[in-house]
């Protein structure tokens, strides 16, 4: 599926930049960007399917269908699965709502 395909690459443009500028980025963007790489490479079609749909139907309501959207969204769903299995806030509970790459970045997790 393409939206797996563009997530999976966002992720590993996330740990290049951090690797490029690591002051700019959460210290913890490495564990949470392998922990959403290997969550998603991982998930089955049927249940990609099930979160990708919903989340491609309401953007395409607000007229911004756009692959690139889901994939952030599909992120950050997986994300916040991440966050609560090892008893975290996850990023819904903390009121984020800006692209998954911010979240990470110091300026903008600090703001």
């Amino acid at each position: 599926m393409r939206i797996k395909l563009i997530a999976l690459s966002q992720i590993r443009n996330i740990e290049d930049s951090v690797k490029r500028n690591p002051m700019a980025y959460r210290k913890d963007t490495t564990e949470y960007c392998d922990a959403m790489y290997d969550i998603i490479a991982n998930m089955s079609s049927e249940r990609l399917t099930r979160i990708v749909v919903p989340i491609y139907e309401n953007y395409e309501e607000m007229g911004m269908a756009d692959d690139r959207y889901v994939a952030d969204s599909l992120m950050m769903i997986v994300l916040a699965l991440y966050q609560n299995e090892i008893g975290e806030e996850n990023i819904y509970d903390l009121g984020w709502t800006s692209y998954i790459e911010d979240f990470f970045r110091v300026n903008t997790a600090t703001a």
